[in-house]
């Protein structure tokens, strides 16, 4: 009896008790709670450097068309305009429809009908193929425009791929008559509507200048990191006009123009889903992840491609 007793007592004592099982799984609960933001954030700084490899991707498309044809392709084309493709009869062609050859999507290129708008029933082979290089790993991938979102244009049906990627084309002169931007010689940038920009118009340096920023989430509507439901941010699908407007907005993103030029409106303006800025890339291919807080006159600086303005690179 005294052996079974005492069996007993060992097994008492190694056995955990109520106590120490709740002490281990708090302690495994902290540890959880401390490696996951660290988790979270080695994931997005690797989205973030995808994102940047990708925008050098389209940079380097954008040089082979200015070695090409001499220029830079538009942002946007309304018709009638003539590119060295041919000549548009019907408008709404964006960016990446000029890019094509030089994102290996020869195909897509061979396809494309200059003739017809960006958004007509022609295009539509084109302009439903998700294309990877113009999405944002930190945004939802493969999203559309529909007639939900754009009834002008889609209406028949159609649909667009959307993209996170566009060209500034311009500063807004408006933010000159509020005092938020300086007075400059042009407001246009390189990638401008219905221009074909030369290297020896980009008289501010390749190294001052944007070329391509993020502006993701389309065609959802994000002001200042908030969804704004069953409202819808404008020009999403890669196809047409991917372009912002440089206008800014206020700082909860509800009105333009204004004074924030990055991550407060998806509404055509710089927006991104990294926290505190942006990734934007400059001519001379440089990528810099300009901060959330960027002035919007130092912004306009580096937008305008022949302003006369000096700037150092936040």
């Amino acid at each position: 009896m005294s052996d079974i007793h005492a069996n007993l007592r060992q097994q008492r004592q190694s056995a955990f008790t109520l106590v120490e099982v709740l002490v281990v799984i708090a302690v495994i609960g902290v540890l959880i709670a401390l490696l996951l933001p660290a988790v979270q954030m080695a994931r997005e700084s690797a989205r973030r450097t995808a994102c940047v490899n990708k925008l050098r991707q389209i940079t380097l498309a954008c040089h082979q068309h200015q070695d090409t044809y001499n220029v830079f392709p538009p942002v946007w084309v309304q018709s009638p305009f003539t590119v060295p493709q041919g000549q548009v009869i019907e408008g709404g062609a964006g960016l990446y429809a000029f890019l094509l050859p030089y994102l290996e999507r020869e195909d897509l290129a061979r396809q494309y009908r200059w003739d017809k708008g960006a958004q007509r029933l022609e295009n539509q082979p084109v302009a439903t193929t998700q294309l990877p290089v113009v999405q944002c790993p930190s945004a939802e991938p493969n999203r559309w425009v529909t007639a939900v979102e754009d009834p002008q244009n889609y209406s028949y049906g159609g649909k667009g791929a959307c993209g996170d990627y566009t060209g500034v084309r311009e500063i807004d002169s408006s933010l000159v008559e509020l005092g938020i931007v300086d007075l400059a010689a042009c407001y246009q940038g390189v990638l401008a509507r219905d221009h074909l920009t030369r290297l020896a118009e980009i008289t501010d340096g390749a190294s001052q200048t944007l070329l391509i920023t993020e502006c993701a989430g389309r065609p959802k509507l994000w002001r200042a990191g908030k969804l704004v439901p069953e409202i819808y941010a404008q020009g999403g699908p890669w196809i047409s006009g991917t372009t912002t407007f440089g206008k800014g907005s206020s700082p909860d993103g509800t009105k333009q123009p204004g004074p924030c030029a990055i991550n407060c409106s998806n509404d055509r303006e710089v927006y991104s889903f990294h926290p505190g800025g942006a990734n934007t890339v400059f001519v001379d291919g440089s990528v810099h992840f300009l901060p959330a807080s960027i002035e919007i006159r130092v912004f306009a600086r580096l937008v305008t491609r022949a302003g006369g303005e000096s700037v150092a690179i936040p």
